[in-house]
């Protein structure tokens, strides 16, 4: 076979294997350490080096080298004017020419350029911008580079520059998307503390329900999880949580902290804050709307006895079911003005005396099935978290399995 012939396909053996190696999932420093490894055994050359450029401030960085001791993070001074001449003549640049245009290149890194063997370098350019330079030293036969070997040069060269564009680019997205993941847990942040702040607000208006929203949140994002909710709508059961008073903070004070029985004319008043926080949630955009649904619904009964609508069973949205046990546990457990909190093992009671009428039984089969895991500490205490002096836990535990296992307990419309 002849020579030139042995040597093409030699080259071609070589480019396939760069291809696959520019390809590869392998470290980027791997890929540019082996690309330089197949330029140099493909031409039989002695040492080299591969560096990328920086615009600022204006260097070509050693990232790798092969014949060279300590070259890796070596840095050579480029110019402007410098990385416009290279971008406009392709191919290896002779650094003994006398017309290469470099001259003040050559004088300015003359030790630098002395301890990489350089005598030639090749500019990788892709997508019209500099993306570094490869620094060749002789060939181990002493001969010159022909122009075979400058064409081999100029293909390889071209394949490293574009493998340092593409993995420029990566590097920027994956910091791009990185900036907008910390913008966006600050925006949530933003978000998240916003709400709490309404709702505390909210909480002001009661002089004996301070953190009753933050609680009612709390409550309503467990047994949603309980039952399977996840992504998007738990989100939006918890923040309905968070805001299913926000209709009283136009309510009179005096009428919330009432320790008396109220009047017609007073509960009327009252009742009155579910459409009033409905009217203030829904005038934001979705998914608010939704939001404010929940919030509206939170007074309604499955039994259709509630309010503002009368809505019965399913008519109801899950959410609002959820927030409606939520609110009525953490009502019974609270010290409010007309009476002082209940037990555990009475507002458990409550809370199967009305399953099924007030509340929904699978709503309330779930919020048992978390109450069960708390007290076996398989999870962490959210709803018993408020039993302040204790409870009897055979009895609990009794009263539990039996609304567990009560008619209807696992019917839940979504």
């Amino acid at each position: 076979m002849p020579m030139n012939t042995r040597k093409l396909l030699h080259s071609l053996g070589a480019l396939a294997d760069l291809g696959a190696e520019i390809s590869s999932t392998h470290d980027f420093e791997e890929v540019v350490q082996a690309s330089l490894h197949t330029l140099l055994g493909t031409l039989a050359i002695r040492k080299g080096a591969i560096s990328r450029y920086s615009s600022s401030p204006g260097q070509l960085k050693i990232i790798a080298a092969r014949g060279l001791r300590d070259a890796v993070g070596s840095r050579v001074s480029l110019g402007k004017d410098e990385v416009d001449r290279l971008i406009k003549r392709p191919g290896p640049v002779d650094l003994a020419a006398e017309r290469n245009g470099l001259a003040q290149f050559v004088q300015r890194n003359g030790e630098s350029l002395k301890r990489l063997r350089a005598a030639a370098i090749v500019p990788m350019v892709a997508r019209g911008e500099l993306m570094g330079v490869i620094f060749l030293s002789e060939k181990f036969s002493g001969e010159d580079y022909d122009s075979e070997d400058l064409a081999i040069i100029a293909t390889i060269s071209r394949h490293i520059g574009v493998a340092i564009y593409n993995h420029r680019l990566l590097v920027s997205i994956r910091r791009r998307a990185e900036e907008n993941r910390r913008l966006y847990r600050e925006l949530r942040d933003t978000y998240q503390n916003t709400i709490r702040a309404f709702a505390a607000a909210i909480d002001l208006k009661d002089a004996y329900t301070k953190g009753h929203s933050d609680r009612v949140a709390r409550y309503s994002e467990a047994i949603a999880r309980e039952m399977g909710v996840e992504g998007q709508e738990l989100e939006h059961i918890s923040v309905a949580g968070y805001l299913h008073d926000i209709g009283k903070i136009v309510v009179d004070r005096a009428i919330i902290n009432n320790p008396r029985p109220l009047t017609d004319r007073e509960f009327k008043e009252l009742n009155t804050h579910v459409v009033t926080g409905y009217e203030i949630l829904s005038s934001i955009n979705r998914p608010w709307n939704e939001i404010a649904y929940m919030t509206k619904c939170h007074h309604e009964r499955v039994d259709g006895k509630g309010y503002p609508q009368g809505l019965r069973g399913d008519e109801i949205p899950l959410g609002a079911r959820i927030v409606t046990v939520a609110d009525s546990f953490d009502a019974m457990m609270t010290d409010r003005p007309y009476r002082s909190r209940l037990s555990l093992e009475a507002a458990l009671e409550e809370l199967k005396r009305n399953s099924g009428r007030q509340f929904d039984a699978g709503v309330v089969s779930a919020f048992c099935r978390l109450v069960m895991k708390e007290i076996a500490g398989d999870v962490p205490r959210v709803l018993t978290a408020t039993s302040g002096r204790g409870y009897d836990k055979k009895l609990v535990v009794t009263t539990l399995n039996s609304m567990i296992n009560a008619p209807g307990a696992t019917s839940v419309g979504h």
